[in-house]
């Protein structure tokens, strides 16, 4: 049966914006459909998409963001990171990681620190729950525009990693000390759980 595999392209050339490929595989997804296909041969959340896909696909509304054609940083092997940046990371899951559990409403787990999400660099800390994989971007100070670019291209890389099923949803997260209001506003409206840390790391709240 091609119906899943079908989804993911369908699903993958949503998110890069190419709305003629989306249209071609969903136009072959639904043929598979007709032919041996059932509601019971995607996930809830996966129909969900495809409901969001077709109704962009009705009204012309592929977006592609801009972000997407923008240079990702280079990532030579042994590249140093600044050390309070590091030493920040380390306090935040140290002394925070119950609060995060809290927040997300999640048994979290951290899997990797400075994790390679080629070509879009490294995300800072990525944490695993029961379903959920969760991208966490740290800024020591304020999180501006450019933030919204990195944490997207690093959300975008984890979707295009669900046909492995190691995970079946992405939640994209950001802690800073504070927010420009232009950059919460968009951070926001992707969905992404916005968090302000005080107190050199040992307390976290949603903003």
């Amino acid at each position: 049966m091609m119906i899943e595999p079908l989804f993911f392209s369908c699903y993958y050339a949503f998110l890069l914006g190419d709305i003629e490929r989306t249209g071609i595989y969903y136009d072959l997804l639904k043929e598979e459909f007709k032919t041996c296909g059932s509601t019971e041969s995607l996930k809830a959340h996966q129909l969900s998409d495809l409901s969001r896909i077709r109704e962009s696909l009705r009204t012309k509304t592929v977006a592609k963001n801009h972000w997407l054609i923008e240079p990702g940083p280079s990532m030579p092997a042994g590249q140093p990171v600044e050390m309070r940046q590091t030493e920040l990371v380390r306090l935040l899951h140290e002394n925070c990681l119950q609060q995060l559990q809290d927040i997300l409403a999640d048994d979290v787990q951290l899997y990797n620190l400075e994790h390679p999400c080629p070509p879009y660099g490294r995300v800072d800390m990525v944490y695993k729950g029961k379903e959920t994989i969760y991208p966490v971007e740290v800024k020591k100070d304020c999180g501006e525009h450019d933030l919204v670019g990195q944490i997207g291209k690093y959300d975008l890389y984890h979707r295009l990693q669900l046909h492995y099923k190691h995970y079946d949803f992405v939640q994209s997260v950001t802690i800073c000390r504070s927010y420009q209001k232009f950059a919460l506003d968009e951070l926001k409206r992707m969905g992404v759980v916005t968090l302000v840390y005080s107190g050199m790391g040992k307390d976290l709240k949603r903003v």
